[in-house]
């Protein structure tokens, strides 16, 4: 047993749940005991129950934990952003190659939050289905705000497609690439660097969304946006 440094109330019940991850990733919900997850955090089982009163407890702070916004100043900037046809690349961008151009086998908190999504999707999909509920308003909602402007401006073309439905399309689009590129051995070889499997799943994403290439190609310009930088 690992002897327990020092730590405020909150950040031990902050350590245990970075702790506890890779077991729920590696086990499940139910494959998982108190004993493994109280040796994972370096805690004792009393410790574990005095921050957490039981497993489900632990693991409904894991989800919430794994479902917050990683770089909340950056969504709100660019929330921020008057809707129009440039934020409308530019967050499709960012959600493409937040998702897709990320290296993921040096990234062991990727990997792991990877493993907790994978998981749930083969389980009762109650870590995932949070993780997307938490996820996915703020994205649609900006979308189709910005669709609708660039419409209006003559840069996209109304179609058939629902706004919404759009917005989920390509969500979804981003992590099956991402899904496929896990393994060390990728399940689909693209045949293109990572850089330009984001640039081409981002001009995919927006001509099904009905921006012509000309708007494209005049706002596409990841190099030139300040906001991307950390």
């Amino acid at each position: 047993m690992k002897s327990s440094s020092k730590l405020s109330s909150e950040e031990r019940r902050q350590a245990i749940i970075r702790a506890v991850r890779r077991v729920f990733a590696d086990k499940g919900f139910h494959g998982t005991t108190t004993r493994e997850l109280a040796d994972a955090a370096g805690v004792s089982e009393a410790l574990l129950f005095k921050h957490f009163p039981h497993k489900e407890a632990l693991y409904s702070a894991m989800q919430m934990f794994c479902s917050m916004e990683q770089d909340p100043e950056k969504l709100e900037r660019i929330k921020g952003l008057e809707p129009s046809t440039s934020t409308l690349v530019l967050i499709v961008h960012m959600m493409i190659a937040k998702t897709v151009g990320r290296e993921c086998q040096d990234d062991e908190d990727a990997m792991i939050h990877h493993r907790l999504m994978l998981r749930s999707l083969i389980e009762d999909g109650e870590f995932a289905r949070l993780f997307f509920q938490k996820n996915l308003s703020c994205w649609m909602a900006k979308v189709e705000e910005c669709l609708e402007a660039s419409t209006a401006a003559g840069e996209a073309i109304r179609g058939p497609l629902v706004p919404k439905l759009g917005a989920l399309f390509a969500w979804n689009l981003a992590r099956a690439i991402m899904f496929s590129r896990i393994p060390a051995r990728p399940l689909v070889d693209y045949g293109v660097p990572r850089a330009t499997l984001v640039e081409q799943a981002v001009w995919f994403t927006l001509r099904g969304l009905g921006v012509t290439d000309k708007a494209i190609k005049r706002y596409y310009n990841p190099e030139g946006w300040t906001i991307l930088a950390d």
